[in-house]
């Protein structure tokens, strides 16, 4: 058997008949080998689940630099997942100098780690150009290399979810089914009911879906009879906000929510939405049940998003008569031309051109 020295193996513990390492930056627990494995056995593992995590040491500035640049500006981030864009870049470039680094350097490095993420080589060219500004205002290098770098664009999403597949997703938010010892069982998902709010909630008000789990209760204005929106996307551009009215639809769903809290109203910074511990979901955790709700609809290949549900209101809402404006507006878009694009990728265009072979004279 396999017997830990404290001082030989930190962080490894006995647990359910094997060795677990709890990996010290996101506490997660890694299953090492059984308890009855040599410690050779135990050994190579844990050291095979040290390499994924450790930080391969650089030669050149770039990598503290990025450090110091991550400290200095993630609270001017929402994004949880910023951070993780300074160890990427953190990572490729550790060898580098930050005064060295010329267009083509980005670029081939953009295309080569994210060959197959168009949108995650702009996502990373975004972070690297705020970065190297950074650079540039402090005087460590003279220009941007990133305004030089050109990338392909995404093609655009043309998926739209139709009314029944829709049904379906909302419907296996709530429960799951799964056989076990040759019975087929069904259990209530504790989350189900607020995650159909939630769901609805984006699909009513046609906002992102990061709006929705920020949404707070305190923008829920009863006297005014709307919902106060400073949509996130554009708090730092445009700053375009849009006062939702809050329709008999949308007021049974904030009821449903209320009765879902025991019949209370939660009030000031509470979020609207929320987990079981009352505190507002993460992007992770509704992806996830999104994920797992179209899994049981058996809806998969679909490939349905989260953020298709906001795709699916807007063109329905335009089926349903509301012109163009109103539909801007609604989206808090900046000018008409973004939502034309919008709707254009998810409606076809039906032609109802007439013709007839021509006979001969």
């Amino acid at each position: 058997m396999a017997e830990r020295k404290k001082a030989k193996y930190p962080r490894v513990y006995p647990k359910h008949g094997a060795w677990y390492w709890s990996e010290p930056i996101s506490g997660k627990w890694i299953r090492l080998c059984a308890l009855t494995d040599s410690e050779t056995t135990l050994v190579e593992r844990l050291a095979a689940e040290r390499k994924k995590v450790e930080r391969p040491e650089g030669t050149g500035d770039m990598r503290p630099l990025i450090d110091e640049y991550v400290r200095k500006h993630t609270a001017q981030h929402k994004e949880k997942a910023w951070p993780k864009y300074g160890d990427y870049a953190g990572k490729g470039f550790r060898n580098v100098n930050v005064a060295d680094v010329k267009p083509t350097h980005i670029t081939n490095w953009l295309k080569v780690k994210y060959a197959d993420k168009l949108a995650m080589q702009r996502v990373m060219r975004a972070f690297l150009s705020g970065f190297f500004q950074w650079c540039v205002d402090n005087g460590r290098r003279d220009t941007n290399p990133c305004g030089e770098v050109k990338l392909k664009k995404p093609k655009a999403r043309k998926t739209y979810i139709t009314d029944d597949h829709f049904a379906r997703v909302r419907a296996a938010m709530l429960t799951v089914t799964y056989t076990r010892d040759g019975e087929t069982r069904t259990q209530i998902v504790p989350t189900g009911p607020m995650m159909q709010c939630f769901v609805d909630l984006c699909y009513l008000t046609a906002q992102r879906s990061t709006d929705i789990r920020e949404l707070k209760w305190n923008q829920i204005d009863r006297a005014a009879g709307v919902i106060h929106f400073l949509p996130s996307k554009t708090e730092d551009s445009s700053g375009l906000a849009v006062d939702f009215t809050i329709t008999p639809e949308i007021d049974a769903v904030l009821a449903r929510i209320i009765e879902i809290d025991g019949g209370v109203q939660r009030i000031g910074s509470a979020p609207v939405v929320h987990a079981l511990d009352g505190k507002a979901y993460g992007a992770t955790a509704v992806r996830s049940a999104w994920d797992r709700a179209c899994e049981r609809a058996e809806l998969t290949a679909e490939n349905y998003t989260v953020k298709d549900i906001r795709a699916k209101a807007l063109t329905d809402a335009e089926r349903a008569g509301y012109d163009i404006k109103a539909l801007q507006i609604a989206a808090a878009h900046s000018d008409a031309k973004t939502t034309e694009i919008y709707l254009k990728q998810r409606d076809v265009p039906v032609s109802d051109v007439r013709l007839r072979v021509p006979k001969s004279a």
